[in-house]
């Protein structure tokens, strides 16, 4: 029979040191990173720390940072942002997609979600791969209602599988009236890489009056997607069942204007909450079934930031935070802050991660699927034509 002390001393001589962990984790591929954060609470909190970050990205080519969108004289702006700003690949644009082109969604494998902003409904839907400057143009949506939100979610990388999540409402944005109540009711449509198609869901998303997805861009965690609202709810989408849920905050976030703003973050792999109150930021989590509790408080008082806003999370250790045209990264471990101009007001900032390596954008299933269509109608043609020489 083994004790409770030999398996002790056995789980401890199988344990590796945190150096050589670091050291081998630096050294996985982007794909691969996140299967890696699932096997310890130890490794998740190594591989969001600013410095394994940076080193993962000098050693796997993979870059890391922000895409700010924003208007200059009435044109999209889209300009991405890093701490190693010095560094050749955080050189990235949007100049190699045709025409004027506006960030919708994001995902954290390096693909973006982008619309043309030459029409208000009818608008061209692109899927690109800044990293490597691979653009593809996606079916529009049938419906004629006007979008809302929208959001991009990675199955698979090898193959590329992905799904594009939209919202959209009608023009007048409808009132219902379901068990004595009001309410406001949002159609959703989903677009499937393989299928390459949209599909509309049955069911449509009812929001109480007067209640609707906040403007920043969605979390992404587990599978699952968060908006908060303009009331301090969060509003749930989950991808693999296509249901959609709201749950309340605990005190204080519920409570309107304690907190000036509240930011929905994604924070060590989960929904966060950066919360400020007068020089003090607080940063929540959100832990398992809904159950929040508040990790740290943060002073910006010392690095003379008490006009900033924090926007998200770069690492751990590192906060983005904007000013009025402004982004600056504090390291709030050790005190230091880097600013980047935009020179226009920011409107939506992306978090983007990505390596160099080419993806297939254009759907080898669905380019099989059509040749096959294809070949079935020429043989019937050949078949007719046959009949009369």
């Amino acid at each position: 029979m083994v004790t409770r002390k030999t398996k002790k001393k056995e789980e401890e001589s199988t344990t590796l040191p945190t150096d050589m962990i670091f050291e081998i984790l630096s050294r996985i591929t982007l794909g691969d990173i996140g299967r890696c954060r699932l096997v310890s609470k130890d490794w998740n909190l190594i591989t969001y720390d600013s410095s394994f970050i940076q080193s993962r990205c000098e050693r796997t080519k993979t870059i890391d940072g922000f895409f700010i969108r924003s208007l200059e004289w009435s044109k999209p702006i889209n300009k991405f942002v890093s701490i190693n700003e010095s560094d050749p690949k955080s050189k990235l644009s949007l100049d190699f997609i045709p025409g004027l082109v506006s960030i919708i969604a994001a995902t954290k494998q390096g693909l973006l979600l982008c619309v043309d902003d030459y029409s208000f409904r009818n608008q061209k839907y692109y899927v690109c791969k800044p990293s490597t400057k691979q653009w593809r143009k996606i079916p529009n949506p049938r419906t004629r209602y006007f979008t809302e939100r929208c959001a991009m979610v990675v199955l698979k990388s090898n193959p590329l599988h992905y799904k594009i999540i939209r919202f959209s409402t009608h023009s007048l944005r409808t009132i219902m009236t379901y068990k004595s109540m009001k309410y406001s009711f949002l159609f959703c449509e989903i677009f499937d890489s393989k299928a390459w198609a949209w599909k509309k869901l049955k069911d449509v998303v009812m929001l109480p009056k007067d209640e609707w997805l906040g403007f920043d861009p969605v979390v992404s965690a587990s599978g699952s997607l968060y908006w908060l609202t303009n009331n301090n709810m969060v509003f749930v989408f989950h991808v693999d069942s296509n249901k959609w849920a709201t749950f309340d905050l605990p005190f204080p976030l519920c409570k309107e204007n304690y907190f000036d703003p509240m930011k929905l973050v994604e924070y060590q792999g989960r929904v966060g909450m950066l919360c400020k109150k007068g020089c003090d930021i607080q940063v929540w989590m959100m832990e398992n079934h809904e159950v929040w509790s508040k990790k740290q408080t943060v002073s910006i008082e010392p690095a003379k930031l008490s006009t900033c806003y924090p926007i998200a999370f770069q690492s751990s250790d590192i906060m983005l935070m904007k000013d009025d045209t402004d982004m600056i990264h504090y390291d709030f471990r050790s005190g230091n802050s880097k600013m980047s101009n935009m020179w226009t007001r920011p409107m939506e900032i992306f978090p983007f991660h990505s390596d160099f390596e080419l993806v297939d954008l254009k759907n080898r299933c669905y380019k099989k699927k059509y040749v096959k269509v294809l070949a079935r109608l020429s043989r019937q043609f050949s078949r007719y034509l046959s009949k009369f020489f």
